[in-house]
């Protein structure tokens, strides 16, 4: 009877322990952020859970679960933002992009149909429901039309 009770508290131990051990993956991705990066998708992201973390010598890459996946480069200003399927929140889009870009997607309706972005020091890429969007930062020039969502 010693050794059948004896053997219910180590199951329950060892299963208390391995829910503890899942239960603390996600917090172990966000101690592995930098802050910067954390701090960026507790902003625009709120209450969202890291599915993945990676880094290299100039890049740091996260996806977040069922969201989108972000590239960072090594001075932590994000790269890539691609929603994977869902539209991008238009305070990112407001916070992000250059005023004149953003004019241009409010004025043609389409904020809530920006499914990825991408930024190097030329220029700027959005990619709609219906086309993609480029930005040429020096001359704020935008090619690519796409249609008034009403």
């Amino acid at each position: 009877m010693k050794l059948k009770s004896l053997f219910v508290m180590i199951l329950m131990a060892v299963t208390a322990a391995v829910g503890t051990l899942s239960g603390c993956k996600d917090n172990d991705l966000w101690g592995d952020l930098p802050s910067e990066i954390s701090q960026f998708i507790t902003q625009y992201f709120p209450s969202s859970d890291i599915d993945s973390f990676s880094e290299s010598s100039n890049t740091y890459h996260v996806r977040l679960k069922d969201g989108p996946g972000m590239t960072f480069n090594k001075n932590y200003d994000w790269e890539t933002i691609n929603g994977y399927g869902m539209p991008l929140p238009e305070v990112l889009l407001f916070d992000q992009l250059p005023p004149a870009l953003y004019s241009y997607l409010e004025e043609t309706s389409n904020l809530g149909s920006v499914f990825s972005m991408e930024r190097d020091k030329a220029s700027y890429t959005i990619v709609l429901l219906d086309t993609t969007l480029h930005y040429d930062i020096e001359t704020e020039e935008i090619t690519g039309s796409p249609a008034e969502q009403s």
